[in-house]
């Protein structure tokens, strides 16, 4: 297979699925498109589910049929967006694809190589003239938004398989081997309104802090703008200060480390100015001294303003703020096997102040379904202390490194013999579509792996071609050793 014929191939590949619109929900129309074109490929044994998942069944090359079902697996949703002033109706319009060399990106808009390519890689394979058990390809639908194609996956597609290669991944150089769990979360505390108690108002900001996502920078040694406003409050409050609220705000989702927060509050203290920019300058030098080689432009900001109609309560106050100083931003252990990796984090991603509540979005994750399991049971105590309700969504599952695995040494091996160097082995704190499918069986041996692009989900995105020419030789080439 050489690496010219395998570009063109797939770019080829690549253009059909860029002539049909796939944003997340609206997935039908690809969906039609790959099944027809499987069926044009000479595979029959194709299904199309009712949520337009696609399963399928590529028969064994001759003599290969005895061995251990393998999936190819990829999502055909993608991000949508484009540069401004550029004409483009994510629900209508074209990817229009520009290769310059080596890299392939879209004519003002993203590219969709995330995941694309592993649709387009799976495409071409089955045409080539390569050793391989039993395939079978699954194609789902909505990864982006919420991983409702693989929530909706019917079991028994992996019940029968021994191997999935997961072709998600980002980097040429990573070969992929867990992924974390997750569960959103939402403390809602009643707002008591009340008449203002003072005449004195401030708003106190936390701006131009780092923020990022949640899971794949949690552990850099990061701030958060909602937690570092919560302190500030608290400094505030042992300065002997009486302030209520009148509202309180930041982040914006719940996988996103806050950047930016903000609270109005009201005192009748008439010399409390002086005694609220010291609270918060104490709790600035605080955060240069323990996050000041990261966070190098995060700042407090006081200004006087004007005292709104309303404020909470005083206990309504107390609460919200000593419930987001108890509820703990960052890592809280790291993994023993790879030690890089976060086991268990948690992050405070928004908080809005609402027409009767303030609602709070906590985001835990954890390499292991158990280790989530038993954090998210202390969260009821958390509400219970601070009068707020909680709701707790249905548990993302994480996928767990599987020490036993023979596809993580077989793909480093041939990773070694066509790149000429060691592949790193890692798993991510954020989620993957693999954990919903090892949910489905425990026994599968599952692999990530993927070329490398950047500025995915942006305009931006773009994807180095050599290495999807490299990943498709790996591919290939594990798939004629997986005979055992």
């Amino acid at each position: 297979m050489h690496d010219n014929e395998i570009i063109e191939g797939i770019i080829a590949e690549f253009k059909g699925l860029a002539k049909h619109p796939r944003p997340s929900h609206h997935e039908k129309a690809v969906s039609d498109y790959i099944v027809s074109r499987l069926h044009e490929l000479g595979v029959t044994d194709v299904i199309q589910d009712d949520v337009y998942n696609i399963v399928a069944n590529v028969p064994a090359t001759k003599g290969c049929e005895s061995w251990p079902r393998t999936v190819l697996q990829g999502h055909m949703d993608m991000v949508c967006v484009a540069k401004p002033g550029v004409d483009f109706d994510p629900l209508t319009s074209e990817i229009k694809l520009v290769r310059e060399g080596n890299i392939l990106r879209a004519d003002g808009t993203s590219l969709g190589a995330d995941d694309g390519i592993a649709v387009a890689l799976s495409l071409y394979l089955i045409q080539q003239d390569i050793q391989h058990g039993p395939l079978r390809l699954i194609f789902t639908i909505d990864e982006e938004t919420g991983m409702t194609g693989a929530m909706n996956l019917d079991p028994k597609h992996v019940q029968d398989v021994k191997y999935i290669i997961n072709c998600d991944s980002e980097d040429i150089g990573m070969l992929g081997v867990g992924s974390a769990g997750s569960v959103h979360t939402h403390f809602h505390r009643p707002i008591h309104w009340q008449q203002p108690a003072g005449k004195q108002a401030f708003t106190i900001e936390a701006k131009d802090f780092v923020g990022g996502h949640s899971g794949e920078t949690i552990n850099r040694g990061k701030s958060n703008a909602i937690k570092a406003l919560s302190l500030a409050l608290r400094r505030i409050a042992q300065a002997g200060v009486a302030y209520t609220l009148a509202s309180i705000d930041g982040g914006v989702a719940a996988n996103a480390i806050p950047s930016q927060a903000s609270a109005v509050i009201v005192t009748a203290d008439e010399k409390a100015e002086a005694a609220i920019k010291q609270a918060v300058q104490e709790e600035q030098a605080q955060i240069a001294e323990v996050y000041g080689s990261v966070e190098t432009k995060a700042q407090f900001i006081v200004e006087g303003a004007d005292v709104p109609e309303k404020t909470f309560s005083a206990e309504d106050t107390k609460a919200i703020v000593n419930l987001l100083n108890i509820l703990h931003c960052g890592v809280f252990a790291m993994n023993q096997t790879l030690p890089k990796l976060p086991d268990l984090s948690a992050n405070i991603g928004t908080i809005r102040t609402e027409a009767d509540t303030v609602a709070i979005q906590y985001f835990p994750r954890a390499s292991s379904d158990g280790r989530l399991r038993e954090f998210v049971l202390s969260l009821p105590v958390f509400a219970e202390l601070t009068g707020c309700t909680l709701d707790l969504a249905t548990p993302e599952p994480a996928w767990a490194e599987n020490p036993k695995s023979k596809l993580v040494p077989l793909f480093a091996d041939v990773y070694r013999e066509e790149a000429g160097r060691d592949p790193r082995i890692e798993a991510m704190h954020g989620g993957l579509e693999t954990g919903y499918l090892f949910s489905m069986n425990q026994d599968l041996d599952i692999i990530s792996v993927g070329p490398t692009t950047h500025d995915i989900h942006s305009a931006d995105e773009s994807v180095e071609l050599d290495t999807v020419a490299l990943l498709t030789r790996i591919v290939a080439k594990a798939l004629g050793k997986l005979d055992k």
